[in-house]
């Protein structure tokens, strides 16, 4: 395949720092990707005012016309300068964002906005706000090549898809339109200015996904289709996003998460190539001609996989969407050089990375649903089950999967038995790991043998934490066997809370490692599990 858009994104704190920007740009170069695409989710009111509502000369009265006005400056001033390093490149930029967006400031100007202490989004106050936003963000940055936005995320500050306002305008007004309303507003000053625009596939539930390829197959074709490669979120374990092929009048875009979100956060190694490649082919085979490949995730600051081996998924879609050949040796030489190392020991390398995904999916995952928290331990016990069942529900998507999370001292088993299993294979990537390679540079044998040990001691942490939340829930729902079998699960998890405490209190790595390998985590499930023992906490 050869995509014509090929974008790299920003997600997170490293689009403010000057030194990840140009680290971003000199990977795009090298690898003949053609984007840059800079996620940040209030991103017009970190470098707008605008000036149509709010006069930055103004004189303060008791307040400036918006708070943090020199940041506002300072951040102006920055991207303007981002877009120059890239047109010298010639290296497009994209804008990322979410809606809807606005300053506490409008809520000041315009208080009628809010109804029943809910911001109303109905009201035809915000595509006047959004229309001209966009027209002064174009008027301001003309090197900006475009934007892609998000109507479907309940993310924003205020969106039809999050059901907070009840009011009469809201109920009246169909989610379609909405949509539809909110896309128009900034499509129209982007026409005007010769810019491009991209919509995003980004909606929680079916009944608010389906509304926005509705409305999306309304608006102007030289629109884009973003859509994330599965619905809602990057599960790799989730089916194709039933958006990809529906609308093919248009150009089609595929996102995808490079760094891990759903995949251990790089902290572990996760190569991820073939499922790249499988998705990627998916969506070519349905009329995409573009990938955005994220390397951060904004939650998590000081970490992207670019300086992770993660880079290797990274390296990986650039080299497929580029029509490359994407064996994972060749991706390992590919990465091996950009650290400077030999690469006599690429396939090496590409024979252990090859395992890690394999090993994620069964700890991380109970037979392919959401059980982790992202890549973090689940919050408690009604957290795992909610997230399981509720926020990332893959039945909501693969209603053929109903039923499955549903418990028996059989079907307890055979889900653990999962979790053991994604533990014998991490024990024995270790151990392969720490027999290693005679060419492996040294710095790098000692770096893999390093994750490798936190990497059992996380796989251990989920099939702890898998084994409690599943006897808690069985508990709960009167089967047989369960009151011993939580009260061991209880005594395991308890010893392993006992073991990783150091990991926090020395603070010897980086603290995305005591995120991942959270001891306050493994409490909550504990202090829950213990709670549901004692049966002083219903279902």
């Amino acid at each position: 395949m050869n995509f014509d858009f090929r974008g790299l994104e920003l997600c997170g704190m490293r689009m403010w720092e000057r030194g990840s920007i140009l680290k971003s740009l000199d990977f795009i170069e090298k690898h003949g990707m053609t984007a840059l695409v800079l996620h940040e989710t209030d991103g017009l009111q970190k470098i707008l005012y605008p000036r149509v509502y709010f006069d930055p000369y103004a004189k303060w009265k008791s307040a400036p016309a918006r708070r943090g006005e020199n940041a506002i400056l300072n951040n102006r001033v920055y991207f303007e300068h981002i877009l120059n390093l890239a047109s010298h490149r010639r290296i497009d930029v994209w804008l990322e964002i979410k809606q809807l967006g606005f300053p506490d400031e409008v809520l000041e100007m315009r208080p009628d906005l809010i109804k029943d202490g809910n911001v109303c989004p109905s009201e035809p106050f915000w595509y006047e706000f959004l229309e001209n936003s966009v027209d002064e963000l174009y008027r301001d940055y003309p090197k900006l090549s475009g934007l892609i936005i998000s109507a479907g995320s309940p993310e924003g500050r205020a969106s039809r898809a999050q059901n907070k306002c009840q009011c009469e305008l809201c109920k009246r007004t169909p989610l379609a339109d909405w949509y539809e309303n909110i896309i128009l507003s900034m499509w129209k000053p982007s026409e005007k200015h010769g810019k491009r625009m991209a919509v995003r596939d980004f909606a929680y539930k079916p009944q608010d996904h389906e509304p926005l390829i509705a409305a999306m197959d309304r608006t102007p074709k030289d629109i884009a289709f973003c859509i994330k490669v599965t619905p809602h979120d990057f599960y790799p374990t989730f089916p194709h996003n039933s958006a990809i092929g529906r609308l093919r009048d248009r150009a089609q875009w595929l996102e995808y998460d490079t760094m891990g979100q759903f995949y251990g956060l790089a902290v572990v190694p996760g190569y991820v190539g073939s499922d790249l490649r499988d998705r990627m082919e998916y969506g070519e085979a349905r009329g995409v001609t573009g990938g955005v490949f994220r390397v951060e995730w904004e939650r998590v600051n000081d970490w992207w996989s670019i300086d992770t081996i993660n880079e290797t998924n990274l390296i990986a879609a650039a080299m497929l969407t580029s029509g490359d050949d994407v064996a994972t040796a060749r991706v390992c030489e590919l990465w091996l050089q950009s650290q400077g190392w030999p690469t006599e020991a690429a396939s090496w390398l590409a024979s252990a990375l090859d395992e890690t995904w394999d090993i994620l999916k069964r700890a991380l995952y109970i037979d392919d649903f959401m059980f982790a928290d992202s890549s973090f331990f689940p919050r408690g016990v009604e957290k795992a089950w909610w997230t399981m069942e509720t926020k990332h529900s893959l039945i909501a998507w693969d209603p053929s999967r109903a039923g499955d999370l549903k418990l028996d001292p059989q079907r307890i088993q055979s889900l653990l038995e999962e979790k053991a299993e994604a533990v014998r294979r991490v024990n024995a990537y270790a151990q392969k790991v720490r027999q290693g390679d005679p060419s492996l540079p040294a710095e790098l044998r000692e770096l893999l043998i390093d994750q490798a040990g936190l990497f059992v001691t996380y796989v251990e942490g989920f099939e702890a934490c898998a084994r409690v939340c599943l006897w808690a829930r069985a508990k709960q729902e009167g089967v047989s066997a369960s009151d011993a079998a939580l009260a061991e699960a209880i005594d395991l998890l308890q010893s392993y809370s006992e073991r990783i405490r150091p990991i926090t209190d020395d603070a010897k790595y980086p603290h995305q490692v005591a995120e991942l390998i959270d001891v306050r985590r493994v409490e909550d499930v504990l202090r829950e599990g213990r709670a549901i023992a004692a049966g002083s906490m219903a279902a």
